[in-house]
């Protein structure tokens, strides 16, 4: 019997009715050219579409793709690779720029001693890596052995571009941490605060644009309109109305999380300053997070966070490549603001959501990831905590 949830299985070869894509394509430029031209509110709310936009149009070629290469096979490798070319010069560039010490340009660039010329060397080289890695783990042999220890299928292609995409990017992210013994971001926080891009109301408008964007593209990045209806695409992702009793003990688990956190954070300063291992920089982290610490700004990061990163984590990526490998993907993405000892808080909180996801759904790990969120935040705002 057909799953009414499902247009067509990703083997089912019916080329899908591209005239929707075609329109919703042609709509997006149009306003996005549009956003650029006039700036203002509609300009930062399509900006705020570059950090999602892009992995949905990625999922979109690649269900499009057929069991042999076909057009759609050439189109998701070359639009896979303009997105790494923007994650790598993304990475480099905040590398360069926290070397630096200031937004890398044509003059600056040439003030850069031999050492850290070095340094932005191995960026490139750690981008080239991961980039072979990647590509490695696309071979059939590879894709198989995967396919023991994650729940993907080694024969599909939609599931060997998320595969690619993941640890590419992932890796990415990673090198200017990796190289530079610490995130960049935080090391350009002064600088981002003289030029106004720390400015409280539109870092929070832009957590909520961001939403805005995470919530579609999420959902066709399952396939929406091609192997999944809406009701499909939803279930997909574990976004259903949770029940009362899931609510109450997702708030709980969270709630326990905030405690926990709290030990684990004062065990790895001990070691880590013990060790002599650089810690995060609270001070810096607190001007970057400055925006949020107050109750508005928690609530908004507690449902954007919690919702977004669920719906693109624990929702789509989960399912497919298992618990530790998105949630490493989870924890790579926090690489250019956090140090390992904070890396490693994101990745129990990831680990802890990933259960809850395996064993409820989405939204209820949305609710303790939010929760959790909002109740950190708070204490902060309390001065509680850090």
């Amino acid at each position: 019997m057909t799953d009414p949830t499902t247009l067509a299985s990703e083997h089912t070869r019916r080329p899908p009715n591209l005239l929707p894509f075609g329109a919703g394509a042609a709509l997006f430029i149009l306003l996005f050219v549009a956003g650029s031209a006039v700036g203002g509110e509609l300009g930062q709310l399509m900006a705020a579409s570059i950090n999602a936009l892009p992995f949905a149009v990625l999922a979109v070629l690649a269900y499009m793709g057929a069991e042999r290469p076909n057009w759609a096979w050439l189109a998701t490798g070359l639009w896979l690779l303009l997105m790494i070319m923007g994650v790598s010069l993304a990475a480099i560039g905040l590398g360069a720029a926290a070397l630096l010490g200031s937004p890398l340009n044509e003059a600056s660039a040439q003030q850069l001693p031999p050492g850290d010329l070095l340094r932005v060397a191995l960026m490139m080289l750690g981008v080239v890596a991961s980039v072979i890695v990647g590509l490695l783990l696309a071979l059939p042999p590879a894709r198989r052995a995967l396919a023991r220890v994650i729940p993907i299928d080694p024969t599909s292609f939609v599931h060997a571009v998320a595969l690619v995409a993941v640890v590419i990017i992932g890796l990415i992210c990673s090198v200017p941490l990796i190289v530079l013994g610490s995130p960049p971001l935080l090391s350009l926080v002064d600088q981002l605060a003289s030029d106004g891009a720390l400015d409280s109301a539109s870092q929070l408008r832009n957590q909520v644009y961001g939403l805005v964007w995470t919530i579609p593209a999420a959902i066709l990045a399952v396939g929406f309109g091609i192997t999944r209806n809406l009701r499909g695409a939803l279930l997909r992702l574990g976004l259903v109305r949770p029940s009362p009793r899931q609510v109450g003990v997702a708030v709980g688990i969270a709630l326990l999380l905030v405690g926990a956190v709290q030990l684990i954070g004062l065990g790895t300063d001990t070691i880590w300053r013990a060790m002599g291992w650089p810690v995060t920089d609270e001070e810096a982290f607190g001007e970057l997070l400055a925006f949020a610490i107050n109750p508005i700004g928690a609530l908004v990061i507690g449902v954007t966070a919690g919702l977004g990163e669920e719906l693109a984590v624990r929702g789509v990526l989960q399912p497919r490549l298992g618990l530790l490998l998105s949630n490493l993907f989870f924890m790579s993405l926090h690489a250019l603001q956090y140090h390992w000892d904070a890396l490693l808080i994101v990745f129990v909180v990831g680990v802890v959501c990933g259960v809850v996801r395996n064993r409820s759904n989405t939204s209820t790990a949305a609710i303790v990831h939010g929760t959790y969120n909002f109740t950190l935040i708070m204490l902060a705002v309390a001065g509680i905590g850090g």
